[in-house]
This record gives C-alpha cells, sequence and structure tokens, in this order.
C-alpha cells in the first residue's frame, strides 16, 4: 500500500492518441450524430440487463425494458439450465407475451390468441390449429436475442451476428475484475428516471472528481476532497480497450458524524466514510494499491457504470432516447444484512449514496439546454477529467470524426 496523495497532473500524457486541448462540442448535442450513434454503436454493442441470482431456478424469469429499442425481453432460466433472452412479441400478430415484471412459468402464453411457449421459446400450443393449414410449429419460436454472460451479469445484443462476444467485449477490463464477489450482492436497490439530457453527460457526470469540493459541498467533499486533496483529483484513471476505470481518492483523517460512523461501521460500506480495508481486491480493483482509495468507477463503453467498494457496488445504465433525453437506471447490490444494525448501516448508505448522485444529476438538464444552443463550440478538460476525455475521443472514432 501507499500513496496518501492524490493523482499527478500527467495522466493525459500517458496516452499519445490523445490531445491535450479542447474538443468539439457536437457530439453532445446534434440530432444527426445521435442518429449515427444509435447505428454504429448502441445497436451494435453488448447491454446489461439483470443478473443470474434473478433466475435460480428453471421457470423463473424477468421482463426488462430495452427503451433505446423500444421494446422489451423476456429472460428466463431454461429446463435445461440455460438463461435465454427472448423479444417479448408474440410471432403470431406482434402482441407482448408477458406482462408481469417477473415470476415463475412452465410456459409462456400470449393474452391476445393463447399461443404458448415452452421455456426456450418453442410455439407449443395454438388455439384452433386446424385454421392454419401451412403452419408448422417447429419452424415458429419467440426471437431469440444473444445473451451471455459474465460474472453473473447477464447482457444481450439485438445483431443478428454479433460482431463479438461478451468475453470480448469486456476484455481486458472485465477480465481484471475477476474475483471480486458479485454474486454475494442479492440485496438490491434501484432508482430510475428520464433526465432530459444527452446520455454522455449522465456518464460524464459520475466519472470525475473534479466536481467534488464544490457540487458536493455538503455530503462527500470531505472524504473525496479533503484538505490533503483540495481539488478533487483521482488516484488514477485506466483506459482499456473501449472501456475505463477511475480510481477515486479517499481521506483516511476523515471523522465522520456520530451517526455516519455508527452507520459505515455496522454496515461496512459508506461512501462517506472512508474506511481502510484488509480484503483481497482483484488486480483492477485500486490497481495502484493507494492506501487512500474509496471506490473505482469502472465504464463499460458505451453506457454502462460500475461503482465496485468492498461493501457494495451499483450500476448506472443510461438508455439514450434521443439527442437531449436519457432513461436512467441505478441499482445497487449488498449482502444481505444479517441483524438489525447491519440493515441500519446499508439503508443510511443507501440514502447517502441517493443524495450524492441527486448532486451530480444537478447540472445536467442547465448544460444540455446551453449546449443545444450551438452557441458554445468546444469543451476543456482537466487532466483528471481523462475518462471524459477518452469517451469523447471513443465516440468519435465509431462515429468516423
Amino acid at each position: 500500500m501507499g500513496q496518501k496523495q492524490p493523482g499527478d497532473t500527467n495522466l493525459t500524457a500517458r496516452h499519445p492518441e490523445l490531445h491535450a486541448g479542447p474538443v468539439s462540442t457536437d457530439i453532445y448535442w446534434k440530432p444527426e450524430l445521435y442518429e449515427l450513434e444509435l447505428e454504429r454503436i448502441f445497436k451494435k454493442t453488448w447491454h446489461y440487463v439483470g443478473r443470474e441470482e434473478q433466475l435460480l431456478s428453471a421457470g423463473e424469469f424477468f421482463v426488462k425494458e430495452l427503451p433505446t429499442f423500444d421494446f422489451s425481453i423476456i429472460v428466463v432460466r431454461g429446463r435445461d439450465k440455460k438463461v435465454r433472452a427472448f423479444m417479448n412479441a408474440c410471432p403470431h400478430r406482434g402482441n407482448q407475451v408477458e406482462l408481469a415484471e417477473c415470476g415463475k412459468r412452465s410456459a409462456f402464453t400470449c393474452k391476445f390468441h393463447a399461443w404458448k411457449y415452452d421455456l426456450e421459446g418453442r410455439l407449443a400450443s395454438v388455439p384452433d390449429e386446424g385454421g392454419f393449414p401451412l403452419l408448422d410449429k417447429s419452424e415458429v419460436s419467440l426471437k431469440e436475442l444473444h445473451c451471455e454472460s459474465w460474472q453473473g451479469f447477464l447482457f444481450v445484443n439485438i445483431q443478428d451476428r454479433p460482431n463479438q462476444t461478451l468475453k470480448e467485449y469486456v476484455g481486458e477490463q472485465g477480465a481484471d475484475l475477476d474475483g471480486y464477489p458479485f454474486s454475494s450482492g442479492t440485496s438490491r436497490f434501484q432508482f430510475s428516471g428520464v433526465v432530459k439530457t444527452n446520455w454522455k453527460f449522465l456518464v460524464d457526470s459520475f466519472c470525475e472528481t473534479y466536481h467534488v469540493p464544490f457540487l458536493h459541498s455538503r455530503s462527500i467533499r470531505h472524504t473525496m476532497a479533503g484538505p490533503d486533496n483540495p481539488h478533487g483529483r483521482a488516484v488514477d484513471v485506466r483506459l482499456k480497450g473501449d472501456h475505463r476505470t477511475t480510481s477515486v481518492w479517499a481521506s483516511l483523517d476523515y471523522d465522520p458524524q456520530p451517526v455516519q460512523k455508527l452507520a459505515a461501521n455496522a454496515a461496512a460500506t459508506s461512501i462517506t466514510s472512508a474506511v481502510a480495508t484488509t480484503q483481497e481486491l482483484p488486480k483492477g480493483l485500486n490497481q495502484t494499491r493507494a492506501e487512500n482509495w474509496a471506490i473505482d468507477v469502472t465504464v463499460f463503453f458505451p453506457g454502462l457504470v460500475c461503482v465496485i467498494n468492498p461493501g457494495m457496488y451499483f450500476t448506472h445504465q443510461m438508455w439514450p432516447l434521443g439527442p437531449d433525453r436519457t432513461k436512467w437506471e441505478m441499482t445497487g447490490y449488498l449482502r444481505p444484512a444479517t441483524n438489525a444494525a447491519e440493515r441500519f448501516g446499508q439503508e443510511h448508505a443507501i440514502a447517502e449514496l441517493r443524495d450524492a448522485v441527486l448532486e451530480d444529476a444537478n447540472t445536467l438538464e442547465r448544460m444540455t439546454s446551453n449546449i443545444a444552443t450551438g452557441l458554445i463550440k468546444e469543451f476543456h478538460f482537466h487532466d483528471h477529467e481523462l475518462s471524459l476525455r477518452y469517451q469523447h475521443h471513443t465516440v468519435c472514432k465509431y462515429l468516423g470524426l
């Protein structure tokens, strides 16, 4: 362990493919570039939809909306124990097959004309089948999407032939997280909403700590940007393929308020009370092994942000709805509390996290309306806003800009 001071101002210089000057704002507001993003990025990538722990036995399912594409999917564990994802649409005339959010079924039956499908998506029965003289049930099934799992995270790809496997997609960054106990986080909480902002603004808001001393002056300022780190510098930023991770600095000298201290000690997790950990971490978490480390903000391009510390992890998922609208989903995962004290600590951590995230979102709609005027031509990124610069670089790469 080492490094009690925040990172140096030479992060961008490590990457000669990136320049340190201003960048164009065009990708944050122009409708034609948003349409290009849909075609070249979102329709071709893998999208996180849920966890394997939600589907422990055959027949268990959940329905997941894919807001960017305006349809939902059924994710189900089959009798053969394999997890599959199907478009929630009956091939008869396109009606949604499953209306419940989750549950357990032996088969899926469309409420329109009662066409029935087994857990593997095959058409099992049709009322008055004789009225379809050319129907061959063996050739009709629910539309299956490619569905693969990484560390228990279930992803789908809407392409008929994905350009890469999920393992190839998560790449080095995914491999470096091997060993983190994701599967133990079976206690879940969630917040969501539609924000009038570009999806990249939402991703950006969680991926730099330059704003912490100011925007979070009443919440996490003293733990992530205390007297030893007045400008909110990160510990490190690592670029891996199209993805990146920011290691966030923590003040071990911070003396939490009494209730904060009680909650952090009870639950062993907090974002406002920095606590040193002896837990063995995978290579990709706190990769510099800095002593003053709080969390890692791990981004899987384009829109999945996974924030990880030893006690819990949570995801932000951004679903673009337009150049200036985004569906935001935040899901947290904790180990189930074993007593009332742990439950209190966890609920306290959730409340503090909620407040910090609301502060993060505070600026987004005003930024979006200003940039959409086209009058602000460039952004100027700080060296420790490297994650934002790299997102801009990666989007432009896919758009050919």
